[in-house]
């Protein structure tokens, strides 16, 4: 499933591409995944204007035009962006397909349908009216702390969760937890402060580093969890434990037990303080 550092390559392969392009002609074949908008809106607003700009909001990719507001996509489980010339062999499943004035085409393509087609008159008001929060690579320490401190979620779903931080998924998710070394079903509320400080420093270098790599699965051996999403595997850490699986707020986890605590109880500060003595 696309995720922020998926969704990011797009939106560079879409500036390399389409940028400056004449939209000559728009054809909309999925109608089913339009969001908040209608084909004549699309169609409309589309056709005869030209992309100037590209934006992202954690999972969500916009296209600003020269007139007229910005495309909106969202790329669901199986979204993706192919930029060609079209002949006989040309592609013929799309879910959104635009006609450049160059005689290149640019293809939405989606297998699966659950991505989101949309225009917008206002990526900014879209994003506050949806009640999206931060992008994950722009959220401070601070705001991060303060979202998750209170919340009584497991800190996998409460990190997933894109009211409260935008752009973290399912794979991505289980690589963080793991460098932080915190159980996924640990509850965000029973998590020290300086534990949510780790994770969302781990999560800001994965997310840096696979934006990097561009998302490319073949390049991301460094990232365990990215690579083998299985259960019984020999942890990479040396720890003697197997990886496991668990579902956990309707979305699978895979994790190290023996890496991974799970809290259940924040300690409070003189616990820490004799924790901290100890070591």
């Amino acid at each position: 499933m696309p995720e922020l550092p998926e969704v990011e390559s797009f939106k560079r392969y879409f500036d390399k591409t389409s940028l400056g392009q004449k939209i000559k002609h728009v054809r909309l074949a999925a109608p089913g995944m339009l969001f908040h908008s209608t084909e004549k809106d699309v169609l409309d607003n589309l056709e005869g204007n030209t992309f100037t700009e590209t934006r992202r909001h954690g999972k969500f990719f916009f296209a600003l035009l020269k007139r007229n507001g910005a495309l909106m996509l969202h790329f669901g489980m199986t979204g993706d962006l192919v930029y060609y010339k079209p002949d006989k062999n040309s592609l013929t499943r799309f879910a959104l397909l635009i006609e450049f004035a160059n005689g290149k085409n640019l293809a939405f393509q989606d297998t699966r349908k659950l991505g989101m087609i949309g225009w917008v008159d206002d990526v900014d008001a879209f994003i506050q009216r949806q009640g999206y929060g931060e992008d994950a690579l722009k959220i401070s320490e601070k705001e991060f702390v303060a979202s998750l401190r209170k919340r009584k979620t497991a800190i996998k779903t409460a990190i997933m969760n894109q009211r409260v931080v935008a752009g973290v998924g399912n794979e991505y998710s289980d690589e963080i937890l793991f460098r932080a070394r915190i159980h996924p079903e640990s509850p965000a509320n029973a998590l020290r402060e300086a534990q949510l400080k780790e994770i969302h420093s781990h999560m800001k270098s994965v997310l840096k580093v696979a934006v990097k790599k561009r998302a490319d699965q073949k390049e991301m051996s460094e990232f365990f969890f990215l690579e083998n999403r299985k259960a019984g595997l020999k942890c990479p850490e040396g720890c003697k434990g197997f990886t496991e699986f668990k579902t956990i707020g309707g979305r699978s986890a895979y994790f190290c037990p023996a890496c991974q605590k799970l809290y259940t109880q924040r300690p409070s500060n003189r616990q820490a303080l004799r924790k901290s003595i100890r070591k």
